[in-house]
């Protein structure tokens, strides 16, 4: 008889041989599932049981997780390029205002580079399009900032 730790975490058995056999074949167990006989105490995974092995070896191949549900069109896990992007979309208020436009436009460039960079050396990241998105928005609004400052430092200036 041997027991079993199930994908919620917890111990399932007693089972007999030939019923682990078939949660192997329908899937329910894998190579990687912790095992052990009701006589010992300490779990294994069920590929160090031999008696096992043809089992495993026949059983069919664990279901693809296929991503996120998001389609990966949102970069959950590139926060630089995830923040950058919607940075860029708040930009486009805030580069109106002189000198805060500016330090934001530089931080949006500065999120989506680092964003761009995180989904070139890990590509299950995704992002390189809001990463891209940031930094294009980041310099066009850095641009209309500057723009924007010296336009207001001319304008202070002039009235004196």
């Amino acid at each position: 008889m041997y027991y079993i730790v199930g994908s919620d975490n917890q111990s399932h058995g007693p089972v007999d041989e030939p019923t682990l056999k078939e949660w192997i074949a329908q899937g329910r167990a894998i190579a990687q599932t912790q095992a052990r006989k009701e006589e010992d105490s300490e779990w294994k995974a069920l590929s160090l049981f031999p008696e096992f092995a043809t089992a495993l070896e026949n059983a069919p191949p664990p279901p693809d997780s296929g991503g996120d549900a998001t389609g990966g069109l949102i970069p959950y896990k590139n926060k630089h390029a995830l923040v950058g992007y919607y940075m860029s979309i708040g930009g486009l208020l805030l580069m109106c205002i002189p000198v805060l436009g500016l330090g934001y436009g530089i931080a949006v460039m500065y999120c989506g580079i680092k964003g761009r960079k995180n989904a070139q050396e890990n590509p299950a990241v995704k992002g390189s399009v809001h990463a891209w998105i940031a930094i294009i928005g980041g310099a066009v609004e850095t641009l209309v900032a500057v723009g924007t400052t010296v336009t207001f430092i001319g304008a202070v200036l002039a009235d004196k």
